[in-house]
């Protein structure tokens, strides 16, 4: 077992799971999914609520009765043994390295435009587009270096505003405008295609799952996490979708971007655009933030398991891992390079990481299986074939996935054979 320091409360957690699977989705998710399937977009989130909630149970199931650091990658070593194990650490890593810089740069652009609206900046640029991500991921570093409990209570405050912002405009406008929902032909494709895309709403459980033993009472508080966060989730995503297409706020990127700014000025007036604008830079920043304290546990574990020099296990009077937080803000610094001058595709990062975010996600219900018995083993089983039909649904971007599975699995085997 890791060592800890047990001080989220259920309330805390919730605030920080929320946070993430909110994330950068809630702004543009809804509209895009709106845009391929219409009003039968609510279909396909309905669709995935019920997919989802197999793999919410197992990791619930796993982090209550094996809470650790190594998260994902401890379950299935006490299933698998240790090459698993290091390949499923390995995957999160790269899913750090391709997610996180898509969510700093929305965050960024979120910051961009909130100043523009502020009259802090005269007009954005992808200079000043860059250099804000850079600022971002320096808070990021500061603001987790002083430990979990104050990065949980403050993700706690904001969610709650940010949750409540969304709710009461949404809400608002489907109470104060004519209701009434397109016409839209049914397509079965269509309703496939905007599910794969609402995928990425609910990738974030996984990073959670690293904090469980982080919880004051693991064993009753992270399942209540697990499911109280996802219910709330669902609700916001389904309000926000449903004014959307109410409002006919969808259609081409542009309109698909500024979706929920138009929401939110139709409630809040002109002011609104500044508002969701820093409502949306604080979301995607606590999102990022969770993400990389699951990094840093991560590689404090893997350390621990002289997988890693063992630097990586020191941790500061916060009880942070700073060399691993340190780690994932090179990384995503890299990745943010490249981006801004390589001219890299965002839409690009989001599906590679969604392959190996299902990767992880079938690694942990596979696990499952083994490790858990009666209902819980059973939701493992359906929770392992939803990943199955979620990750052949990606198509050619499951590819890159499967290629670096391959590599990992490759060079464990022969290593284990150099050895022998």
């Amino acid at each position: 077992m890791s060592t800890c320091n047990q001080s989220i409360s259920v309330t805390h957690g919730v605030g920080m799971l929320v946070s993430v699977l909110l994330g950068s989705g809630v702004f543009i998710i809804p509209a895009i999914a709106a845009s391929v399937a219409g009003e039968w977009s609510l279909l396909a989130w309905f669709i995935m609520g019920l997919l989802i909630l197999p793999i919410v149970f197992t990791f619930a199931a796993l982090g209550k009765k094996h809470p650790h650091a190594g998260g994902t990658a401890y379950f299935v070593q006490l299933a698998f043994g240790d090459k698993a194990a290091r390949i499923v650490s390995w995957l999160f890593i790269w899913v750090v390295a391709l997610g996180a810089p898509v969510i700093v740069i929305t965050g960024a652009n979120f910051l961009v435009n909130g100043l523009n609206a502020a009259g802090g900046i005269d007009q954005s640029t992808a200079q000043i587009l860059f250099l804000c991500a850079l600022l971002m991921l320096f808070l990021l570093l500061v603001f987790n270096l002083f430990g979990l409990k104050t990065a949980a209570i403050i993700q706690t405050l904001l969610s709650i505003c940010i949750v409540s912002c969304l709710v009461f405009v949404s809400l608002n406008s489907q109470v104060t405008q004519p209701f009434h929902l397109p016409d839209t032909d049914f397509q079965l494709s269509s309703v496939a295609l905007s599910a794969t895309y609402i995928l990425w709403c609910f990738l974030g459980i996984e990073a959670i799952a690293h904090l469980a033993n982080d919880f004051k009472n693991p064993h009753r508080d992270f399942p209540l996490t697990i499911i109280i966060g996802i219910v709330i989730t669902l609700i916001v995503y389904s309000l926000i979708s449903l004014s959307l297409l109410q409002m006919h706020f969808y259609g081409d990127e542009a309109e698909n971007l500024n979706s929920v700014i138009n929401l939110v000025k139709l409630s809040l007036g002109q002011q609104g655009y500044m508002i969701v604008s820093f409502a949306g830079f604080l979301t995607c920043y606590i999102s990022v933030s969770l993400y990389f304290v699951g990094f840093s546990r991560l590689l404090s574990s893997m350390a621990k398991q002289q997988q890693l020099v063992p630097l990586f296990s020191r941790e500061n009077a916060y009880a942070v891992p700073y060399y691993g937080l340190l780690s994932a803000i090179i990384l995503t610094g890299a990745m943010l390079l490249a981006y801004h001058y390589s001219g890299l595709d965002l839409e690009g990062l989001i599906a590679y990481a969604n392959g190996l975010f299902i990767l992880i996600y079938l690694a942990a219900s596979l696990a499952g299986t083994k490790l858990l018995t009666g209902i819980n083993r059973n939701l493992a089983l359906l929770a392992s074939a939803t990943c199955l039909v979620l990750f052949i649904s990606l198509a050619t971007h499951a590819l890159f996935a499967i290629g670096l599975l391959l590599l990992l699995s490759l060079y464990y085997r022969l290593k284990s054979k150099k050895r022998s």
